[in-house]
């Protein structure tokens, strides 16, 4: 999971910029705090990665490829062109199932304020030394095998409340304003300040055991390289619970400047799949659906955040 530190709301106790334009982030821990506290808020801040805002396009910008490896290639192995190619098509980077509502369009201009954003899915490590000193109960503790409450793997099975709760208390903490991101946010992160990629590596496209996961089960956070702003596992390994609520017309009438979602709903925005420009939603409550087909590991709608 993920959480966001924005400058775009109230004004932070220890300033909200720095020199360099910056969000500032050096804080003082309370020293009579458990040593693993101590250590967990420390890490949170130091892995707090600046994202300069600026205007982008949201949603499905797609791609132009020729006609001729769409149509005799071998499936994925397009060949990529200017617009101005005389072979040139257009293809959507999100495919929706036949009948279902196209979710990531119309792509539309976004201009966000400057925020910044964890490097690093939270790990079930940092979860359980939140939940431990909070007094609350483990984290599906009887639910997930040793397999997969690994320390170094990202914390999965919470509901959408229980991950906002976890970032106040970083800021309760720190004394930093600490929030979900924004589903906007979440996107301009992914795309490293909105490039025109559909994937959030290193390279701005997928490439199996070298910038990407398999697929085949949860991963350690931080196993393959970061996107060019220095963001780890913004495609695939787990999805990730944003602040927005989710309506499927949003796009169409989504405010151009730090937009923050509809004012209610039924169901929570989730982000995090292999393409970026996805759209996922959860009822806020959502408990872990665990099948034998995916096992404990690679369900398809593991739930994290970020932070």
């Amino acid at each position: 999971m993920k959480c966001s530190l924005m400058a775009v709301l109230t004004a932070l106790p220890l300033g909200a910029c720095a020199d360099a334009g910056q969000l500032k982030t050096e804080v003082t821990i309370n020293e009579t705090l458990p040593e693993e506290v101590q250590t967990v808020l420390r890490r949170s801040v130091e892995n707090l990665v600046f994202v300069e805002g600026g205007g982008f396009q949201m949603g499905d910008v797609g791609a132009y490829i020729t006609n001729k490896s769409f149509n005799e290639g071998p499936l994925g192995s397009y060949e990529f062109v200017d617009k101005n190619h005389p072979d040139a098509m257009w293809m959507p980077w999100v495919f929706q199932a036949a009948g279902e509502k196209r979710t990531a369009e119309p792509v539309h201009k976004v201009t966000l304020s400057s925020y910044s954003m964890g490097k690093y899915e939270v790990t079930f490590e940092e979860f359980d030394v939140y939940t431990q000193f909070t007094e609350k109960p483990l984290l599906v503790e009887r639910k997930l095998g040793k397999r997969s409450r690994k320390p170094a793997k990202p914390v999965r099975y919470m509901t959408w409340q229980q991950a906002r709760d976890y970032c106040f208390w970083l800021g309760e903490n720190t004394g930093l304003n600490i929030d979900l991101p924004t589903e906007a946010q979440w996107e301009y992160a992914a795309r490293s300040r909105g490039n025109k990629v559909a994937y959030g590596t290193d390279t701005g496209m997928p490439k199996k055991g070298t910038n990407i996961g398999s697929g085949l089960g949860v991963e350690k956070v931080g196993s393959y390289p970061p996107n060019p702003l220095g963001l780890y596992d913004m495609s695939a390994n787990v999805k990730e619970w944003v602040l927005d609520w989710f309506d499927p017309d949003y796009y169409a009438n989504s405010p151009e400047v730090d937009p923050q979602g509809p004012e209610s709903g039924t169901e929570k925005s989730v982000r995090g799949g292999k393409v970026v420009l996805q759209r996922y939603h959860e009822p806020p409550k959502a408990a872990p659906r665990i099948t034998e087909e995916f096992g404990y590991e690679g369900h398809p709608y593991v739930l994290p955040l970020r932070g």
